[in-house]
């Protein structure tokens, strides 16, 4: 494997911001762009508030995935902006949809054919990799969430315990602070970005959903599978024994590789 940390300056975000790259040593059976170089198919990997790109490296062994599997992933910080375009004009969702992919492309031998090209990401990440994947289901083979915020006006009123107060107070913060007083707009909602794909005769990308049973996301990862089911789109939803933690989260990433419709293994 080799792993690229990269620093550089974002016209959305107006500063330099810092992307993690893992591309695979082995080629595999990869396809040729025009000029006959070879593209891996990539993985858009998405961190949970309070983290940034470092945290997939860190706490698991998504290097070890991505080889087993011959998997470009490119893993960009967030910050706690639920990569969206925040009311404080942080530009974090034009950046992951737009300017990102662009770079990327330009920097490093990935494919860009939809069925070559994933996104997942956990918590909060969770959330951007819907919205990016609903928002733009043409450009995806896969969507894959973890203990995601699936409905994020209905935080207030997960299954918070009695000593999460604080932790409660910050996310009402944070949430304030992205989406602003009114909270949210029907752009924002995963949901919403269902109907509208159901509505206009979009092909949503697979999507595959894992929570855990004892996470405070529980209620409402079960309402977006369900609705997602009832409108018959192609969903997996799986559940186990587990929380909001990285125990979970690199059991899940695991998971979602395997199940993905990848097209090579490492030789």
């Amino acid at each position: 494997m080799a792993l690229f940390q990269c620093n550089f300056y974002s016209k959305s975000l107006g500063y330099d911001t810092q992307v993690n790259v893992i591309l695979p040593e082995n080629r595999g059976d990869y396809s040729f762009d025009e000029s006959r170089n070879y593209c891996f198919q990539v993985l858009y990997l998405l961190h949970g508030k309070g983290d940034d790109c470092n945290g997939w490296l860190r706490k698991t062994s998504i290097e070890r995935y991505a080889q087993s599997h011959c998997l470009a992933v490119i893993m960009p910080t967030g910050e706690d902006s639920f990569f969206t375009d925040t009311v404080s004009g942080k530009l974090f969702f034009t950046y992951l949809s737009e300017e990102l992919p662009q770079k990327m492309g330009r920097w490093f031998p990935i494919s860009n054919q939809p069925e070559d090209t994933f996104v997942a990401g956990l918590s909060m990440g969770g959330y951007g990799a819907l919205k990016l994947g609903l928002t733009y289901p043409e450009r995806f083979g896969g969507v894959g969430a973890f203990t995601a915020v699936t409905m994020p006006d209905q935080v207030y009123e997960a299954n918070w315990g009695p000593n999460d107060a604080e932790d409660r107070e910050k996310m009402e913060k944070n949430l304030r602070n992205v989406f602003g007083e009114d909270r949210y707009q029907q752009k924002d909602l995963p949901l919403c970005l269902l109907d509208r794909c159901v509505k206009e005769k979009k092909k949503v990308p697979p999507i595959f959903l894992y929570e855990g049973r004892q996470d405070l996301l529980y209620g409402m990862n079960q309402k977006f599978y369900r609705k997602a089911k009832d409108y018959g789109l192609d969903i997996t939803y799986e559940e186990w024994d587990g929380g909001h933690n990285w125990d979970f989260w690199d059991a899940a990433v695991k998971k979602v590789l395997d199940a993905f419709p990848l097209k090579n293994e490492a030789l």
